[in-house]
This record gives C-alpha cells, sequence and structure tokens, in this order.
C-alpha cells in the first residue's frame, strides 16, 4: 500500500508538470545560484530605496546616511501605497535579473516573466484596495470601522489580484495552463497591507510604525520566489 501510494503521488506530480504548471526552484537551483537571487533581489530592494529616500529629499551619501540611523530615511519612512509599489517592484525585477543569470534555459525564464508579474499584482493590488478602502471611502469612519474596511481590502485584494493577474497573463503569454492560485509564498508581500492598513487606522503608534520596518524585507520574498521559478 505505501508503494502504491508513493508512486501515485509521483504520478500525480508528473501529470502536474505535463500540464506546464511552474514549480518553485527551491530543489532545481543549487545553494550558489539561490544566493545569487537573493543577492541581486536585495538590490532590488536597495536601489528602490533609494530613489524613495532621494525623492523624499534624502542623501544618499553613505557617510550622512550612516552618520544618524535613527533619522535616516528608512527609520522614518511612513509605508503607504507608493512605497510598497515601488519595494515591491525593486524587488520583482531584482529578482528576475537573478534568476536571468542562474538560468539561460527560454522555458524557465518565460515561466519567471510570468511569476514576476503575478507577484507585482499580488503586491500592488491589495495595497491599492486596501488605501482606497480605509484612506478614502471610509476616511471619516471610526477606527472599527476602518479596521473592518482594512481586513476586508486585504482579503478581497488578495484573491482579486490572483484572479486579474491571471487573466493578464493568459493574454501576455497566450497561455492558461500555467494559471495558478494565492501561494503560501504569496503571504509575506501582504503583511505590508496589515502594516499600512493598520498604519491608516492608527496614523501616531510608534508600534505599527516599528513594524513597517520589515516590509522591505518581507517584500523580498517576492524577488526569491521569482528568481527561482521554473516549469520543469
Amino acid at each position: 500500500m505505501q508503494i502504491t501510494s508513493l508512486n501515485n503521488k509521483n504520478l500525480q506530480n508528473n501529470s502536474v508538470l505535463a500540464l506546464g504548471f511552474g514549480k518553485s526552484g527551491n530543489d532545481y537551483y543549487s545553494t550558489k545560484q539561490k544566493v545569487v537571487v537573493g543577492a541581486t533581489t536585495a538590490l532590488g530592494v536597495a536601489a528602490s530605496c533609494a530613489l524613495l529616500a532621494k525623492g523624499a529629499g534624502y542623501s544618499l551619501a553613505p557617510k550622512k546616511m550612516f552618520k544618524n540611523l535613527q533619522n535616516s530615511y528608512l527609520s522614518k519612512v511612513k509605508y503607504d501605497v507608493k512605497e510598497v509599489i515601488a519595494i515591491g517592484a525593486g524587488s520583482c525585477l531584482g529578482g528576475l535579473a537573478g534568476g536571468y543569470l542562474i538560468d539561460k534555459n527560454k522555458v524557465n525564464r518565460k515561466a519567471k516573466n510570468r511569476e514576476a508579474l503575478m507577484h507585482f499584482g499580488n503586491i500592488s493590488i491589495p495595497i491599492l484596495t486596501v488605501g482606497v478602502l480605509v484612506d478614502k471611502v471610509f476616511e471619516k469612519s471610526g477606527p472599527i470601522q476602518k479596521a473592518v474596511a482594512g481586513l476586508t481590502g486585504v482579503v478581497a485584494g488578495i484573491f482579486l489580484a490572483n484572479i486579474v493577474m491571471n487573466k493578464i497573463c493568459n493574454v501576455l503569454f497566450q497561455d492558461k495552463s500555467n494559471e495558478r492560485g494565492v501561494e503560501l509564498t504569496d503571504l509575506p508581500a501582504h503583511m505590508d497591507d496589515a502594516v499600512v492598513a493598520t498604519g491608516l487606522i492608527f496614523p501616531k503608534s510608534k508600534f505599527i510604525h516599528f513594524l513597517g520596518r520589515i516590509i522591505p524585507l518581507a517584500l523580498m520574498v517576492a524577488g526569491n520566489e521569482v528568481g527561482t521559478k521554473t516549469i520543469e
């Protein structure tokens, strides 16, 4: 019975791959290759943060940046829709660049391209939904109403993003076989939705501001998933 169960499982896995569904390259790539993707993802996030800092009037001179870390951009920034989308884009582009460096397989690169768009949509659409509901529709409501609106925005945005991005990718790549549902690796990117939503509800909370410092790290998960995405 155990052997039969194992064979059935392998058969199911092979059938899934035969249909063209991609998978994360956790077992496909070496540790060295994953480090490359991690490094390019970090560079992408750092570049986005640098552009945001420059736009906010902060100096990018290392001497000034590290002289007073408590007053640096990363310490002071209040993450909102613009910041999350910009950092998410940097993560996805950085991960994609790393994926191209470690893998010249055209089929795998196509899978990475699609995953980059999926993750960017999964980052952008929920945070836009939260921003509209909490900061616009329920702007004059109380904390409880805003909290409900924020939670609704996060949950609805996650599934809306998945549906919309699958349809967009189906058109762009002319292939419906690679549609995918919401995955566990999509969830870290939604930590920013919860933090931003809570920040909009309690704008003066120091604890929420402190939690926001993890947003760039959480968004790096998307880039790593993009860079290690495969079809084979």
